[in-house]
């Protein structure tokens, strides 16, 4: 009996290895959904076919670096007038100590009271075509 033991495992060895990295990553997964959200800009996904509806705008979730204050070719907190590309959020507790989930969007964002919308950052205004 021991030595099919030892023997499965010598043969198996790689497989049972993947399989233990696989629950092992699943678990870090799995845990990181429990983080309390950061305060900073996030990235901003808006829909194609109604950019400006901000429950149709997907909130990135991991933080971006804080866009250019100007940049007419790129996400810029100022003078850019096209779509949502970026938005700042900043997180507060509640009488308990506890931060609210993630939002998905932005209207989620905007809806909650314990989240802050401390600045959008948007993209060029596209060219017109004719």
């Amino acid at each position: 009996m021991k030595y099919n033991i030892s023997n499965f495992i010598k043969q198996y060895a790689f497989m049972l290895a993947l399989a233990a990295m696989f629950v092992g990553f699943s678990a870090f997964k799995y845990a990181e959904r429990f983080d309390d959200p950061q305060d900073g800009w996030y990235l901003v996904t808006p829909s194609s076919s109604d950019p400006d509806n901000e429950s149709l705008q997907t909130i990135g979730s991991s933080t971006i670096p804080e866009p250019d204050e100007t940049n007419a070719e790129a996400c810029a907190q100022f003078d850019n007038e096209g779509n949502v590309c970026a938005i700042k959020l900043t997180f507060h507790t509640d009488e308990n100590d506890e931060y609210p989930p993630m939002p998905t969007t932005v209207q989620q964002a905007e809806n909650e009271d314990l989240i802050d919308v401390d600045g959008r950052s948007r993209l060029p205004e596209p060219e017109e075509t004719f």
